[in-house]
């Protein structure tokens, strides 16, 4: 668990510490002694270990203040990216095999089901949110008519190309399943999804009819609810719009729902 971010860290830092590592050698040798004297600030170059005070450096030569300036900021950040990189490349190697989170995965399906786990790996925990019965919505279930890759059913077209592009980018969704409100409402999201690592739930609404007026009524209202049991548009509620004169545009969403989800591929 969470070797993908470790490694991604380890890459930066070894940027870092490439870029410093070519540049040290080229910036000019001692340190910078800065003095605030009355409404000025004095800079001195300290070249000798011996004298801790350092030549003045005029106003005209800020080159040098600066370039000395950014050393020190190098030297610093070099000595803690080094700290870092070396914890985090033993930490790695020290787990290059199987993960704590990889111990319940590991067992039979039969001692499985005799244990209660502590630590469930991301594919384990994706597995058992995907079966657990939930809650669907009741209303007019014979409407959902289109078929999804998933092989499940839905209302229209449109949710059934929402529902095949979750699905093609890996990203686990419930459609139409329950969820109670502070007001005691159950209302029915479109589609309830589940954000990895983190292991949140987010929900999208997908309104097809944003033309006609009662169903834009009551969908305002039904945001309104959301909000108040802290379902926020751009926290944890996705909102996607169909109407004559703006109509959907999946390459759109699906470019967005990578940046939220975190999806590199498809």
């Amino acid at each position: 668990m969470y070797s993908k971010e470790l490694s991604e860290r380890k890459a930066v830092l070894e940027a870092i510490i490439g870029k410093i590592t070519r540049e040290l050698p080229d910036m000019p040798p001692g340190n910078l002694r800065i003095q605030k004297k009355g409404i000025y600030t004095q800079y001195f170059h300290v070249t000798d270990k011996e004298d801790s005070h350092g030549n003045f450096i005029k106003a005209d030569n800020k080159e040098l203040v600066t370039k000395l300036a950014q050393k020190s900021y190098y030297e610093k950040l070099l000595r803690e990216a080094n700290k870092e990189h070396k914890a985090i490349t033993a930490y790695l190697r020290g787990t290059a095999g199987n993960s704590p989170e990889d111990v319940f995965s590991g067992m039979n399906e039969y001692r499985k089901k005799l244990i209660e786990p502590l630590l469930i790996s991301d594919e384990e925990y994706v597995k058992r949110w995907e079966e657990f019965p939930y809650e669907r919505n009741p209303y007019h279930p014979e409407e959902c008519t289109q078929p999804t890759e998933k092989g499940d059913m839905v209302r229209s077209k449109t949710e059934a190309r929402i529902a095949d592009m979750y699905y093609a980018l890996g990203i686990p969704y419930r459609y139409e399943a329950a969820v109670k409100l502070k007001n005691g409402k159950t209302k029915y999201p479109d589609f309830t999804l589940l954000k990895l690592p983190e292991r949140i739930e987010y929900y999208h609404e997908h309104l097809g009819i944003m033309d006609d007026e009662t169903y834009r009524f009551n969908n305002l209202v039904k945001l309104s609810e959301y909000a108040e049991s802290k379902i926020f548009i751009g926290k944890n509620l996705i909102l996607t719009f169909d109407t004559d004169y703006a109509p959907l545009n999946i390459k759109l969403l699906r470019s967005n729902l990578k940046e939220i989800f975190r999806k590199e591929t498809c």
